[in-house]
C-alpha cells in the first residue's frame, strides 16, 4: 500500500556537490580500482512534473557512460540473474513484509530475509514488498535529524561498522561473530552500503528492516556511495535494475532512502561517527552547526541554477569525502575533485571544541581493517574485507563500550577475515558493464525519451 509520505525529490536525484568556486574538477568514474575518484560536478536535472521526469534526466545520465561498451556474454550473465530468471529448485518462498506495526513480526522478517538472501544469489524479494520496505525507510529517516545523538547506558555497547560494499556473505559474518542486532546489542552502520559488491540490493534491504525493526538501536549514516552518480559507475543501477526486470521506480526509491540518511552520529555525547571525515572549514566548527544542515534541501537543490557554493554545501560535501592525512591543516585529496584531506589539527581543534574524545571514520580500505591516526584521535573502520574479491585485507567492527569513567567510551576493535563464498557467488563489478543498456531499456519502458 502506497504511503501518503512522499519526500522531495533532488535535484539529480541526489548528488555530490561540485565545490566549483573551491576548484572542483569532473572527475573521472571509469576505473574499478578500490580508490575511487572524488566528486564530480553536478549534473544538470529536471525538476517539477511527474515522479520520472523529476527524478531523471535521460540524456544527463546517459553522457555519464558515453563510450562505454557492453559485453554481450556479461550482459547475459547479468540477465539470467534478473527476477525474470527461472526460479531455482528448491528455493524458498520470500518472508512476506509485515509492515511497521508490529516491531516483533518485523525482526522476525529481517532474520528471515538473511537466511533468504543466503540461500541463493537469485533469492528476489518481490516488487511490491521491496516498495513498501523503501516506503516506510524514507518516512522513517525523514524524520531523523542530520546529526543523530545515540545513547549507549553504562555497561552496555554500539557496534560501528564500516564500508561494506555489497559484499553479503562479509556483511552477515558481521553478524555471526557480534551477535544479531537488539535493544542490548546496538548498531552503526557508517555508510558505503552499495556499489562494487553485487549483493548491495539485498544488503540494503536487509539494513532497512533492522533499522524499521528498532528504530532506536539501529543507526544508518550517509556514505559517498548513497548517491546516483557513485550508483551508476560502480554497479548499484545496474544491480537494481536487473533484480527488478529494468522498473526505473524502484532505482528512484533507493534514491529517495538515500536522500534521507543521517550524515553522522555522536555517540554518549563522547564519539563523533561520519562517514568520510571533518569539513575543510572545521576550525570552530560546532555539532550545532551540523546538525542544521538541511541534507534534504542540499541533495534536492537544482544544480541548473548557478550559485556559490554555501557553507552547509561544503559541510554536506566533506562529512562523505575527506580523508585524514599525517600533517597539518587542509589539503587537496588524492581523490581528486572538490574532495579534501584534514591534518591532525583540525581533528584536534574540532574534538577540543566540541568536548570528545576521539572520532571514528570510515571510506578507506585498511590492510587490518582499522588504522588509528592523529594521536589515537582519528580511527578510520572498514569493513569488507577481501575488498571487491581482490585484496587482501581484514574487515573490522568498533565496539564502543560505556563504561563509568566519566562518561568515556572505550573502543574495542574486533578484526575479522573474509567469510566462505557459495558456489552460485556473483563477483564483484559483475552488473556494472550492462547498466548502460539496462538504463536505457528502463527508461524506454518508463516513457522517458
Amino acid at each position: 500500500m502506497a504511503m501518503d509520505f512522499v519526500a522531495p525529490l533532488p535535484g539529480a536525484l541526489s548528488r555530490t556537490p561540485a565545490l566549483q568556486a573551491q576548484g572542483a574538477q569532473g572527475a573521472s568514474f571509469r576505473s574499478a580500482a578500490p580508490r575511487e575518484a572524488g566528486p564530480n560536478v553536478w549534473l544538470q536535472s529536471s525538476r517539477g512534473g511527474s515522479l520520472l521526469d523529476t527524478a531523471l534526466t535521460s540524456v544527463a545520465l546517459a553522457a555519464t557512460f558515453a563510450g562505454r561498451q557492453v559485453g554481450r556474454s556479461r550482459l547475459a550473465k547479468v540477465q539470467r540473474l534478473s527476477i525474470k530468471g527461472e526460479v531455482p529448485e528448491g528455493l524458498t518462498d520470500p518472508p512476506t513484509y509485515p509492515g511497521t506495526e508490529d516491531p516483533e513480526k518485523l525482526m522476525k522478517f529481517a532474520r528471515d530475509l538473511c537466511d533468504f538472501y543466503r540461500s541463493s544469489s537469485q533469492a528476489r524479494l518481490p516488487l511490491g514488498d521491496t516498495e513498501r520496505l523503501l516506503e516506510d525507510a524514507v518516512r522513517l529517516f525523514s524524520q531523523e535529524a542530520t546529526l543523530v545523538d545515540i545513547e549507549v547506558p553504562i555497561g552496555e555497547h554500539v557496534n560501528v561498522v564500516g564500508d561494506v560494499h555489497g559484499q553479503l556473505f562479509d556483511f552477515l559474518s558481521i553478524f555471526e561473530a557480534n551477535g544479531w542486532p537488539s535493544e542490548e546489542n546496538r548498531f552503526l552502520f557508517n555508510g558505503d552500503f552499495v556499489d562494487r559488491g553485487s549483493y548491495s540490493v539485498e544488503i540494503m534491504l536487509i539494513l532497512l528492516a533492522f533499522k524499521l525493526a528498532l528504530p532506536k538501536h539501529f543507526f544508518l549514516s550517509r556514505g559517498n556511495h548513497e548517491d546516483e552518480i557513485m550508483n551508476h559507475n560502480y554497479g548499484f543501477t545496474g544491480e537494481v535494475l536487473a533484480k527488478y526486470d529494468v522498473e526505473l521506480k524502484i532505482f528512484v526509491a533507493f534514491q529517495r532512502v538515500f536522500m534521507c540518511l543521517p550524515l553522522a552520529h555522536v555517540v554518549n555525547h563522547d564519539v563523533f561517527v561520519t562517514h568520510g571525515g571533518l569539513p575543510r572549514i572545521s576550525k570552530n566548527l560546532s555539532l550545532d552547526t551540523i546538525a542544521a544542515v538541511d541534507r534534504i534541501k542540499v541533495s534536492q537543490d537544482d544544480p541548473r541554477q548557478p550559485r556559490e557554493p554555501q557553507e552547509e554545501d561544503i559541510i554536506y560535501n566533506d562529512l562523505m569525502w575527506s580523508d585524514p592525512f599525517e600533517g597539518a591543516g587542509i589539503r587537496g585529496s588524492e581523490r581528486g575533485g572538490s574532495a579534501r584531506q584534514f591534518g591532525a589539527d583540525i581533528t584536534e581543534e574540532f574534538l577540543a571544541k566540541n568536548d570528545l574524545s576521539f572520532m571514528i571514520r570510515s571510506h578507506e580500505v585498511k590492510d587490518e581493517g582499522y588504522e588509528w591516526m592523529h594521536n589515537k584521535k582519528c580511527l578510520t573502520v572498514f569493513s569488507a574485507p577481501g575488498y571487491c574479491d581482490s585484496c587482501r585485507n581484514r574487515g573490522a567492527v568498533v565496539r564502543l563500550h560505556a563504561e563509568e569513567d566519566e562518561g568515556r567510551l572505550r573502543p574495542e576493535i574486533r578484526p575479522f577475515d573474509t567469510a566462505e563464498k557459495p558456489q552460485d557467488y556473483v563477483y564483484a563489478m559483475s552488473y556494472a558493464s550492462s547498466t548502460y543498456q539496462l538504463w536505457n531499456e528502463a527508461l524506454r519502458k518508463a516513457g522517458i525519451n
